[in-house]
């Protein structure tokens, strides 16, 4: 009999320290690579109001590295023995929304697990929860997280007894806020609730001096990563990196680089290891005078969208997961430049 309660409890000592690990911070700060003068001043403040309990407010385009500023914050703060919870408002659909955030109680509604469920606040009590692309939480859930904000306590949905909220909030948007409160897709007054600290990150393009860095960074760590012969990245092939336009930002760069180190055949990336679009010519900046950055980026993210397409045989499900995108985003996207001919 003893024999048995010591097996089962090791079983759960087992199963406990698997489900701390699922709500860790991964990185820290030195994990955030950079000699960028912009990017060392962001770091230098995070790290300053690592220490307090002030809301966050993270914005930056898809692959700038919100994630890792994140991780980073709750990971060397007083919190970082709590759990890290993280939930993605627009993976979500939003008829589940509320009760992945608040959870909910038993018979709260048709298809409700027996016994209810905890919600992602609950979980994250004592630690940090990262609210990820909170631009598309929906108005009416909005107007509850600014409630909770608030008074720092919630109820579980179809219950009535009051959980006492103990957690740092970092919200993160790949949009720009700001843009929707003026269109009246986000609650001004939540925005302000939200943007105590705020942490913008420039894109890729606008921290060309940090290419070089991070793609020999990354090259080392993917080949280890990878079990595959350590490699460096020539000049040449640096000067070609320099010169695309990285609509896919950091995230994109090791995608890249992963394929390089593939391609290679001796110990060092070349320029023909590179993926043949950014070898085209015209991907440059430089190259197009006539072209305002915001059309450089467009017209970068409307070929990226057509190749990832044209590679997933019209599959918009895998071109998403290419693309590093949620489906609903590529769509969006599709709409957005009038792409009619990709809808089929």
């Amino acid at each position: 009999m003893q024999k048995k309660v010591k097996a089962l409890e090791d079983t759960i000592d087992r199963y406990k320290g698997e489900l701390s690990k699922m709500y860790e911070a991964r990185y820290s700060f030195e994990d955030i690579i950079t000699q960028n003068s912009i990017m060392m001043e962001l770091k230098d403040i995070a790290k300053r109001v690592t220490k307090t309990n002030s809301t966050v407010l993270i914005q930056g385009e898809s692959g700038t590295g919100k994630e890792l500023f994140a991780h980073a914050f709750h990971k060397e703060s007083l919190r970082r023995h709590g759990n890290f919870v993280t939930l993605n408002c627009a993976a979500i659909p939003k008829e589940l929304l509320e009760s992945e955030v608040f959870g909910y109680e038993e018979g709260a509604f048709t298809g409700a697990k027996r016994g209810g469920k905890i919600g992602k606040f609950e979980l994250a009590n004592g630690g940090t929860i990262l609210l990820d692309e909170i631009g598309s939480m929906p108005i009416n859930l909005q107007s509850k997280l600014l409630r909770v904000l608030e008074s720092r306590e919630f109820e579980r949905v179809g219950g009535n007894k009051r959980i006492k909220l103990d957690v740092r909030i970092i919200a993160s948007c790949n949009e720009n806020l700001e843009l929707s409160v003026q269109k009246g897709t986000f609650r001004r007054d939540l925005y302000y609730r939200l943007n105590v600290i705020k942490i913008d990150i420039p894109p890729l393009r606008e921290r060309i001096d940090d290419i070089e860095l991070l793609a020999q960074t990354m090259v080392s760590k993917l080949a280890i990563d990878l079990q595959l012969t350590p490699k460096t990245v020539s000049s040449e092939a640096c000067d070609r990196l320099k010169s695309h336009n990285w609509p896919g930002n950091v995230r994109e760069l090791r995608n890249v680089l992963e394929r390089a180190l593939y391609f290679a055949t001796y110990n060092i990336i070349l320029p023909e290891h590179l993926p043949e679009y950014i070898n085209e010519k015209g991907t440059t900046p430089s190259s197009q005078p006539s072209l305002t950055l915001k059309d450089m980026v467009e017209k970068t993210e409307i070929d990226a969208i057509k190749r990832a397409i044209r590679d997933a045989n019209g599959s918009k499900t895998i071109a998403a997961e290419m693309l590093d995108i949620h489906r609903t985003s590529l769509y969006k996207k599709i709409e957005k430049y009038k792409l009619t001919e990709l809808m089929d």
